[in-house]
Order: structure tokens, then C-alpha cells, then sequence
């Protein structure tokens, strides 16, 4: 009879000792755990794009190539004739703008309207070592403005109508006299590619 007592005691001991044993176990899987939440934000560059003439007007009105021929006692106030030249400016403003801008001025003759070949345009000073170039063979006028400085760039295009010293009745500018000509300007701002190295992630 002891034996059987000894026997069912070992038992609950051995059943109580497992117990313990698993639990013991058990917590040995038990770790630290953190969880962090969070988020990644982004601003969205800015984007401003003006031209208008020196003058402020957006649509160039105020360039009136009159305005910078010779005004003295041998051609009349505000007009052209062979043998003037002057310049206009054209006003980009980039300001505002976060990316850099790419530039595009294009030049021609209004609808209908035919400029002498002996007219010439330029962004530089005319000159006998630069003649510049009729309106419809002239390039695009091109540039970047960086956003490193003021956003703010003038573009100047010169003009000049050959005088014709040796023009004859069958070949001068006649045909031109009275005439009004109208200059159409496209300006198209573009951004820049980027070229920057994109920052290491840390």
C-alpha cells in the first residue's frame, strides 16, 4: 500500500516538476518589442514664369521699334526708314520659382507681313563682323536661368535696315513705305532637367 502512495507521490511530482519546467521554458521566448510609426514628406517645387517687354507689358506692347530709330531732323519721330537700327528687351522673371527655367524666344513676322531683306535681327550689336539675320532665317533665342541667382534675366534684340547706298528704281524698299509690321514673340519657359545628385539615404 506505501508503495502505491510513494508511486502516485512521484507521479505529482514528476507532473509538477514538468509543469514547472515548460513554463520556465516558456519564458525564455518572451523579448522586447518596439514598433515605430512615422512618415516621409515631400515639398513640391514652386513654378513662376513672366516675359513682358522692358516696360512690364505681358503681351509687348510697348515695343515699338519706332521708339529707338533716330529721332532728329533727318527722319520723323517714331518711325522707321533704310538706314535706322535699334534694339527692344524682353523681360523673363522666373521669380517665385523653385527649378531651375529653360528659355525659348521666337521671332517672326506677323501673318501677311513681309520684312525687307535687307533687315536684320540679332542678340548682339550689329556689325559689319556680325551682320546679324533676316527675321524669317532667325534661331530660336535660347537660355537657362539658374535658380542660384535672381530668377531675372533681359534678353536685348538688335535691328537694322541696310541704308541700300546703291539700290535702283527696281530694286529699293519703296514697296515698304507706310507699311505698319507687326513682329509676332512667343517666350516658352520650360523647367530645367535636374541634374543634382539625389542625397544618400541615412
Amino acid at each position: 500500500m506505501k508503495k502505491k502512495v510513494y508511486a502516485a507521490r512521484l507521479g505529482v511530482t514528476a507532473l509538477a516538476l514538468t509543469l514547472v519546467t515548460t513554463c520556465l521554458m516558456g519564458s525564455t521566448l518572451a523579448r522586447y518589442v518596439t514598433e515605430v510609426t512615422g512618415s516621409a514628406t515631400a515639398t513640391v517645387a514652386k513654378w513662376s514664369f513672366t516675359a513682358s517687354d522692358a516696360e512690364g507689358s505681358a503681351n509687348f506692347t510697348n515695343i515699338d521699334l519706332g521708339r529707338t530709330a533716330y529721332t532728329d531732323t533727318t527722319i520723323a519721330d517714331k518711325v522707321i526708314a533704310p538706314g535706322t537700327s535699334g534694339s527692344f528687351n524682353i523681360a523673363i522673371d522666373g521669380s517665385g520659382s523653385d527649378v531651375g527655367i529653360d528659355y525659348e524666344i521666337n521671332l517672326k513676322a506677323a501673318d501677311s507681313i513681309t520684312f525687307p531683306d535687307d533687315m536684320v535681327f540679332s542678340t548682339e550689336a550689329i556689325t559689319e563682323g556680325k551682320p546679324g539675320k533676316k527675321l524669317a532665317d532667325l534661331d530660336p533665342i535660347t537660355g537657362t536661368i539658374n535658380v542660384s541667382g535672381n530668377m531675372k534675366e533681359t534678353v536685348t534684340v538688335y535691328w537694322a535696315w541696310d541704308f541700300g547706298k546703291d539700290d535702283t528704281a527696281a530694286a529699293n524698299d519703296n514697296n515698304y513705305a507706310g507699311e505698319k509690321w507687326e513682329i509676332d514673340i512667343t517666350v516658352t519657359g520650360k523647367q530645367t532637367t535636374p541634374t543634382a545628385t539625389p542625397a544618400s539615404a541615412s
